[in-house]
């Protein structure tokens, strides 16, 4: 494929799709092993325009994007974590290691400076990266509120020059019952990204970072005494990000736990 002779615009959709296997088993009193093995799907649908944004056909494709649908294996986390009781409260910790098995790509800047074909989309970081976790929780009656916060740390550059940005999470979240056994969920959660870099160098068409508030509503319930089900859907509120980024309307997550 030839690079494109003249200026166009490329607008894409990404449709993300992850399915994560959780396991976890006990070693003692308040103390845990968690196994978590995430499997995901990327589909990519291009569209070229000019620049008075009129569709526009690509005779020999593009060396950047394709319509293309990719799967694979992420980074599976291993994770100990433990929880205690501190009067109302209940507060637990987790820490661990990411395990790089999703598949990486060599340097796409690179690759499109030398007018090759690339693949921008990355399953994993590449590296062994720890991962922490702090949570609390207490009940207020009828109504129960949980904060947790999670980090995933990149200290280390893969075989193709690749460092990932850190990644932080952190939510708060109320839940109560609304009918039966089923409970409400409403929370917000707040994600930043920090800046890749490759070979050291920050590319100004990469991930230059991004802060997003989401609001999140869903609903929860328990399957006996060790399971529970939950569908959950969070909508972005405000977004910060540097350079192009992503824009999505709305994540949904549906869980089951057995």
């Amino acid at each position: 494929m030839d690079e494109e002779p003249f200026p166009i615009f490329h607008e894409q959709d990404l449709t993300i799709s992850e399915v994560a296997f959780v396991t976890e088993a006990g070693l003692a009193r308040g103390l845990g092993v968690e196994a978590v093995v995430p499997w995901r799907w990327v589909r990519t649908r291009i569209r070229f325009e000019d620049l008075e944004h009129q569709p526009i056909v690509v005779p020999n494709g593009s060396i950047h994007h394709r319509n293309e649908t990719l799967s694979g294996p992420g980074d599976p986390w291993l994770l100990l974590h433990g929880a205690r009781g501190l009067g109302a409260w209940t507060v637990a910790a987790r820490g661990g290691i990411s395990i790089p098995l999703g598949r990486t790509e060599p340097n796409p800047f690179e690759l499109g400076r030398r007018g090759l074909p690339h693949q921008h989309i990355q399953f994993g970081t590449g590296t062994w990266d720890p991962v922490i976790g702090l949570a609390a929780g207490r009940r207020f009656g009828q109504v129960g509120f949980t904060i947790n916060g999670l980090a995933h740390l990149v200290f280390a550059t893969n075989e193709h020059g690749y460092q990932a940005g850190d990644r932080f999470y952190a939510s708060a979240a109320l839940d109560r019952r609304i009918a039966g056994a089923w409970r409400g969920i409403a929370g917000l959660d707040l994600a930043r990204e920090q800046t890749e870099t490759w070979d050291g160098r920050i590319e100004m068409e990469g991930n230059l970072g991004r802060t997003d508030l989401l609001a999140s509503i869903g609903v929860t319930r328990p399957l006996g005494r060790t399971g529970g089900f939950h569908v959950t859907a969070k909508i972005p509120l405000v977004t910060r990000a540097t350079g192009a980024q992503v824009r999505y309307p709305v994540i949904v997550a549906v869980g089951f736990s057995r």
